[in-house]
C-alpha cells in the first residue's frame, strides 16, 4: 500500500470459511495465534465464531505498526502456518484501522456475547461515525455493556467493521432489544447499508511479552 505509514497501527480482519472440521481448524489456527502473540509490536487479537454460521470465522489481528505486519508476513513461521491452512479454509482479509474504540470490559470466551457490524456507507463517512459512537453511548447506558470498536477499512474506505460486546449472552439480549438502542441503530442506517451477525467469542488474547 503505497504512502502509508509503516509506523502506525493497523488491523488485519480475516474471514475464514471452514471447508472441513472446525476442530481441526481451530487447534491449527491457534498455533498461528501463538506465533502472532510472540511477534514484535503484535498488540492484541480477537477471535469469533458465527452464532448463525458456524464454520465461519472472523479473526481481528491488531498491531502496533503496518511494519511488524509486512515484515511478520514475509516470515517463514507465518508463510508454513499459510500453506497448511490455506486448504482447509475460503478467505477474506481486510486491513484496517480504528476510528472510535471503547473499553469497559472483557467479554466471556465461549458466550455469544459479541456482535460484529458490517457497514457499506454510501452517503457521509463522518456522520455515520458519530453515529456508530452515539449507537455505543447508547449501549453503554446498560448493564454489562463491555465495549465497541469502529473500523474503517484503508482498502475499501466505504467499508466499516463494527465490533461490539457484551460481559454474557443476557446483557446482550436485553441490550438490543431496548428501544434506545433500537432508535439508534435505526440512525445508524441512514445513509448505509448495515448487517448484523451475532457470534460466539473464541478468544482475546494480548502479545507475549
Amino acid at each position: 500500500m503505497p504512502g502509508r505509514d509503516l509506523t502506525g497501527p493497523v488491523t488485519i480482519i480475516n474471514r475464514f470459511e471452514v471447508k472441513g472440521d472446525t476442530d481441526r481448524f481451530e487447534r491449527m489456527f491457534r498455533e498461528h495465534s501463538q506465533f502472532l502473540r510472540r511477534r514484535t509490536d503484535f498488540d492484541f487479537l480477537v477471535t469469533v465464531r458465527l452464532a448463525d454460521h458456524p464454520h465461519v470465522y472472523v479473526h481481528l489481528g491488531h498491531w502496533r505498526t503496518l511494519r511488524a505486519f509486512r515484515d511478520t508476513v514475509h516470515d517463514e513461521t507465518f508463510l508454513g502456518h499459510v500453506e497448511r491452512l490455506e486448504p482447509l479454509v475460503e478467505t477474506e482479509v481486510d486491513q484496517a484501522v480504528s476510528v472510535g474504540r471503547v473499553l469497559r470490559d472483557n467479554a466471556r470466551v465461549g458466550a455469544e456475547s459479541v456482535v460484529l457490524l458490517r457497514a457499506r456507507v454510501g452517503g457521509d463517512w463522518r456522520a455515520f461515525e458519530r453515529r456508530f459512537a452515539a449507537l455505543a453511548d447508547r449501549l453503554g447506558e446498560a448493564d454489562g455493556f463491555g465495549g465497541s470498536d469502529l473500523l474503517r477499512s484503508l482498502l475499501r474506505p466505504a467499508l466499516y467493521t463494527g465490533v461490539l460486546w457484551w460481559r454474557d449472552a443476557d446483557s446482550l439480549e436485553r441490550a438490543l432489544d431496548s428501544e434506545p438502542v433500537q432508535a439508534a441503530r435505526q440512525e445508524l442506517e441512514r445513509g448505509a447499508e448495515v448487517s448484523l451477525e451475532r457470534t460466539r467469542h473464541v478468544a482475546y488474547e494480548r502479545v507475549i511479552d
